[in-house]
């Protein structure tokens, strides 16, 4: 049984400036600093000259909250499992840097993981109230008819099974066998812990238009998610877990 300690707090830095410095800020702002271990910034490889010295600006602060950055390993988007293994927390949330997301919900996700700390607290675009800022017509279609048809293939009641903005156990994380090091590890990390059975608490959250940064999706990449969530269904749980599994 998963106790709730803390959270690591992941975010990733390839080519952006102020909405990086306002991504760290706006977590140490909302955040009460004893519930959070560290937050993490994985450098990209190939980090912009710029970028990188907002990193420096933001791991020389004098701060409760230890600000850590590494440069990744993986390609791409295996800087996520560079995370995780680095995370020191007995829970971890990761967020992009381009403020594409409402950071203000992550301490109520973080209350939720307190009182049920076993369970994935997974924000939703799609909960009464949420608004979707500057996302074409087409686009969010598409986005609600892939929430229906994820319902259906795993028979959950889910409403945002593409959104990896979510706080696990750790030890979860860290116990998955990760498959890809692109856009589908995003539907990895919430449609695995799914098939293992963990329960999911959905908080609501807004979705805006990244401020900062060229955006590293493209339609082929999304698309790509419905191959990885095909696989996933028909997948041994077993298989899902690594080996040496502390699960």
């Amino acid at each position: 049984m998963a106790e709730f300690r803390n959270v690591t707090i992941a975010t990733g830095a390839v080519d952006e400036t102020d909405s990086l410095r306002q991504t760290v800020h706006t977590l140490l702002e909302v955040c009460d600093a004893k519930d959070v271990a560290e937050i993490l910034i994985c450098c990209a490889k190939h980090i912009s000259p710029e970028c990188q010295r907002v990193v420096d600006e933001l791991t020389l602060m004098k701060t409760d909250v230890p600000v850590i950055a590494f440069t990744q390993k993986r390609n791409k988007l295996g800087a996520v499992v560079d995370c995780i293994e680095r995370a020191e927390g007995s829970h971890c949330i990761f967020t992009d840097s381009d403020l594409a997301l409402d950071l203000t919900c992550v301490a109520e996700m973080i209350k939720r993981a307190k009182e049920s700390p076993d369970s994935i607290i997974s924000s939703s675009r799609w909960l009464e109230g949420c608004t979707f800022v500057e996302y074409g017509r087409l686009k969010k279609l598409l986005n609600f008819i892939a929430q229906r048809f994820l319902g259906i293939l795993f028979s959950a009641s889910l409403t945002d099974f593409t959104n990896p903005f979510q706080i696990a156990p750790t030890v979860l994380y860290k116990s998955i066998e990760w498959e890809n090091e692109g856009f589908p590890i995003f539907i990895e990390m919430v449609l695995k812990p799914l098939r293992l059975g963990y329960k999911f608490t959905e908080v609501p959250t807004n979705c805006y238009p990244r401020r900062q940064g060229e955006s590293k999706n493209s339609f082929l990449q999304t698309a790509m998610y419905l191959k990885t969530a095909l696989h996933i269904r028909f997948m041994k749980k077993k298989d899902i877990l690594k080996k040496d599994s502390l699960l």
